[in-house]
């Protein structure tokens, strides 16, 4: 039917009231309800999706159902269960809007970009705004969204966005998650039943671990893989290589096969500079500048390596380095850890020395055998300052009694023990540092890139 002058009056007061709950029409159509002008499309559609809500759930296929006294249509599906359940991604995507109340009740829509749910929206309405156990309206604070969730946020199919309510207009129809899905990116576009969808839909018990995770992290691959974050890039590593970084195999965290297939694969870790190596062979090795070469002990104890950490690796982790020449013949080389005027100092891949403190050093998995012994007869003209050595990528520590993540100079905090739960750093050793190695770092959301 066409709308007369009257029903567009209608549709516009309606949206003004109702907030988020329609998108206005961009044209006259058979397809728009005349009650809130929303544009909407019946053919049969099925989106691959998670169940966006965990826990007991009923629902029916109440699709364009009369609302408001048929004034208007039901453009979504109600998905009935108890307060507090929790509220998963659909699909991989970003958050593209999020509301607080407003009167129209907590809601947040994800959008995705990629894959075979490019082009689609799902809408979360009546997100919980209660203290649980009550209907008091005030737990939107601390119950509607996890932290990190807000606008311009990355989520991964399955990871927890919220908690079922009865925020806005379902105070009185019992708790449940309005659920709509759009072919737009955000709110407008065209919606489309998303019944279909949901009975199609994969199934998870609990929250998928939180991601994507912040660079630095040790990723575990359901497989029993590791890697290393590295941006976008996840790049292997074994458990050899991770002994010499530093790193604890039991630091790494959980991934999904989704999130595994959402970096792509880089080139394998290697040692870093200053690592002294042992092959199969017996032969040992000393990393610097990004190249191995051959360093007997007692050649290492004449640059100050008095008695080093002798890591034993595999033929294979030694591939990824190629063979230097020549030995260093002072300490000053990339990767030396010296005590300068009582002062741990790195020599950088730069050739400077960057001041490390006992938290920075920790970070990174130092210890009193990593540090030269500088011999006294030889003189040494020591270069320059640069910037000091900040904590290790990826370190999970605890600064003035706040759990967070050090990544690419920024704090990441986890704000509660559901959110240290949901990216899988429950049970992780995590190192207690002063205030002050994260008070000159950025802070921001663990979940936004």
């Amino acid at each position: 039917m066409r709308r007369s002058l009257a029903a567009v009056a209608a549709a516009v007061l309606l949206a003004c009231l109702t907030g988020p709950a329609a998108s206005a029409a961009t044209a006259d159509s058979d397809s728009v309800d005349p009650g809130t002008g929303t544009v909407y499309d019946s053919t049969p559609v099925t989106v691959p999706l998670v169940f966006p809500v965990l826990g007991p759930t009923s629902y029916s296929d109440n699709w364009l159902a009369c609302r408001s006294g048929c004034a208007r249509m039901h453009m979504g599906q109600d998905l009935m269960g108890p307060k507090m359940s929790p509220l998963v991604a659909a699909f991989d995507g970003t958050v593209t809007s999020l509301s607080r109340d407003g009167g129209s009740g907590n809601y947040v829509v994800i959008s995705s970009d990629a894959g075979p749910t490019a082009g689609w929206s799902a809408v979360y309405i009546h997100v919980n705004n209660d203290t649980p156990g009550t209907d008091d309206g005030k737990g939107t604070d601390a119950f509607a969204f996890p932290a990190g969730i807000e606008v311009g946020a990355r989520v991964l199919a399955g990871q927890l966005v919220g908690w079922r309510g009865d925020s806005g207009n379902a105070e009185g129809t019992g708790p449940h998650l309005h659920f709509e899905l759009h072919q737009s990116r955000g709110w407008g576009g065209t919606v489309r039943n998303a019944f279909p969808s949901l009975q199609a839909a994969r199934h998870v018990t609990a929250p998928t671990p939180s991601g994507p995770h912040p660079t630095g992290t040790l990723l575990r691959h359901p497989s029993g893989a590791l890697f290393l974050l590295d941006g976008a890039v996840k790049r292997p590593v074994t458990p050899a290589v991770l002994a010499a970084l530093g790193r604890p195999v039991a630091s790494a965290v959980p991934i999904t096969s989704g999130e595994s297939l959402g970096y792509r694969t880089g080139p394998a870790v290697p040692p870093r500079d200053g690592a002294v190596l042992r092959d199969p062979s017996g032969t040992t090795w000393l990393v610097t500048g990004g190249s191995r070469v051959r360093a007997p002990l007692p050649a290492l104890a004449g640059l100050g390596l008095t008695a080093p950490r002798v890591w034993p690796v595999a033929d294979a982790d030694l591939a990824t380095l190629p063979v230097g020449d020549v030995l260093p013949t002072t300490p000053l080389y990339p990767g030396a850890l010296l005590r300068v005027a009582g002062r741990l100092q790195l020599v950088g891949s730069d050739g400077r020395l960057h001041a490390v403190t006992a938290a920075v050093a920790g970070s990174h998995g130092w210890t009193t055998p990593d540090v030269l012994t500088l011999p006294l007869e030889l003189p040494l003209d020591l270069p320059g300052s640069g910037e000091p050595l900040g904590l290790r990528d990826g370190s999970l520590v605890v600064a003035g009694g706040v759990v967070g993540v050090v990544s690419a100079g920024t704090f990441r905090p986890l704000h509660d023990s559901r959110q240290v739960s949901s990216y899988g750093y429950a049970g992780r050793p995590r190192q207690v540092v002063p205030a002050d190695a994260v008070t000159g770092l950025r802070t921001t959301a663990l979940s936004a890139w």
